[in-house]
């Protein structure tokens, strides 16, 4: 064998050798006695069908369905914005894992409070492929339906979104805590 490939590249045959090698090395494979390579990882470029321009305003119009959502004490709407395996931390209290713990937690604040207002300010929104991440401050209105004081908050949030198969974006992730303790109007 070393006499052929020696004449094959004196030669310079570089086709006939490759075609050698490959007639050699696939009998061996057919045949049980190569071995199979090592497993070696596979990166995918990711080709978006969608502009950065797009992408953001798109998260923009769910970040403007989120206000609309909270004023309008509209939970099917609130929870249609959040994947189902979303995870939403909130200030002194546990994590919520996933819609229907969500659902649960939102129905005791529609249950309980009007919201007022809610103004989103100072956002950013970086996409990377089907995540983006965004961060805003957020200012809201809670007036307690039994009555009382309405409660004034002025918060800021991050959060990852994920890219739905349709395209459209939800919250994936979302944290939130006050810039400061929250205050009766």
């Amino acid at each position: 064998m070393k006499t052929i490939v020696k004449q094959l590249i004196t030669i310079k045959s570089i086709p006939v050798l490759v075609l050698v090698l490959l007639v050699v090395l696939g009998s061996s494979f057919v045949n049980g006695t190569g071995q199979d390579p090592e497993p070696r990882p596979v990166y995918h470029a990711a080709i978006s069908l969608y502009s950065v321009e797009d992408d953001i305003a798109a998260i923009q119009e769910t970040g403007m369905q989120y206000a609309l959502a909270m004023q309008a004490g509209d939970l099917d709407l609130y929870v249609s914005l959040y994947t189902d395996d979303t995870v939403k931390m909130q200030p002194d209290e546990p994590a919520i894992f996933g819609k229907e713990d969500l659902r649960a937690s939102f129905k005791t604040l529609f249950d309980n409070f009007t919201i007022e207002e809610m103004g989103i300010s100072d956002g950013a929104i970086q996409v990377a492929g089907d995540w983006a991440f965004s961060r805003c401050n957020f200012t809201v209105t809670l007036t307690p339906k039994a009555g009382g004081e309405p409660l004034y908050m002025d918060c800021k949030d991050l959060c990852i979104l994920k890219r739905q198969a349709d395209g459209s974006w939800k919250y994936y992730w979302d944290c939130w805590n006050s810039n400061v303790p929250p205050t009766v109007e």
